[in-house]
């Protein structure tokens, strides 16, 4: 399966997967990597491929200000057990960068093929049903 044809089709899977409220999403997609976001394309779910490493990051990305995202990364951390005990003990909660915070896991691959797309959709589904109430619920406060 092609890059594009698997992003498409990730996306598709994943909405069908979701509640009636959370299917909502934007998508964007480049390259290697697909963006799901809600009200703010800065804090948003990311699958990125990483073809010659044969793996695939999935998570919750946040790339607002620093501010923000040092705030929004202490709030999940105070969250972590709750977050792997729905998630699972692979889920990573992390400053990516200076700036930049994710909660993600990597999953390793063989081949963009449809057994992939449907096991990374009910992954990205979880993760967000999981995590984006806590997101807003963090962005209401």
């Amino acid at each position: 399966m092609r890059i594009q044809e698997f992003q498409i089709s990730l996306v598709d899977k994943t909405r069908k997967r979701l509640p009636r409220a959370r299917r909502g999403f934007e998508p964007r997609s480049f390259f290697s990597i697909v963006k799901i976001f809600y009200r703010h394309p800065r804090l948003h779910y990311e699958v990125w491929v990483r073809g010659q490493e044969r793996l695939i990051e999935i998570g919750l990305h946040l790339e607002a200000d620093k501010a923000t995202n040092d705030a929004l990364l202490a709030y999940l951390e105070a969250r972590a057990l709750e977050i792997h005990d729905q998630l699972g003990p692979r889920i990573e909660i992390e400053r990516w960068t200076n700036s930049w915070s994710r909660v993600h896991e990597v999953v390793p691959y063989e081949s963009l093929d449809a057994d992939l797309v449907d096991r990374l959709a009910a992954k990205l589904a979880k993760m967000i049903v999981v995590l984006q109430p806590m997101v807003e619920e963090f962005q209401g406060r």
